[in-house]
């Protein structure tokens, strides 16, 4: 419980019992116009408290990009803990969801986009590894595209 609450500090997000829908105040309707799995899922995780949601939730509502103001802190306490935490799909996952956030994103959370750069950068090693050349500079030329915003 300390680490969580030391990370929590970290990033400035305290840990939250309210869900992506309490904190926009923003109820989407029960019934759902087009009732894919994506989007049902989408329904249900922005009712959830961000506390209690998985890796994969955060992971889907992140690269969706619902509620990702509210989400980043959560997301990068995660990837603190192991960059190459994972949802459903494949190591890293959350990493690349994170990374596939809009320049626009990071302009209003510089905070959060510092720190995030900087969690690739003491990573790259473990990334590169794990996740392949490539794939760390895909990450790596959006987080440089971001960054190139802010000179």
């Amino acid at each position: 419980m300390k680490l969580q609450k030391r990370n929590s500090k970290k990033f400035g997000m305290k840990t939250n019992s309210k869900s992506v829908e309490q904190l926009e105040n923003n109820y989407w309707k029960d019934e759902i116009e087009f009732p894919s799995n994506l989007v049902i899922n989408c329904h249900k995780y922005r009712k959830i408290p961000i506390k209690d949601l998985t890796t994969e939730q955060l992971r889907l509502l992140i690269s969706q990009q619902i509620g990702t103001e509210h989400l980043i802190g959560v997301a990068l306490e995660k990837l603190e803990l192991n960059i190459l935490t994972e949802g459903d799909f494949y190591e890293g996952d959350l990493l690349v969801a994170v990374s596939g956030l809009p320049t626009e994103f990071w302009n209003e959370k510089q905070t959060e986009f510092w720190n995030f750069k900087n969690l690739v950068e003491r990573n790259s090693d473990l990334i590169k590894t794990e996740l392949g050349e490539k794939k760390f500079d895909r990450i790596n030329e959006k987080i440089k595209a971001s960054a190139q915003h802010r000179l």
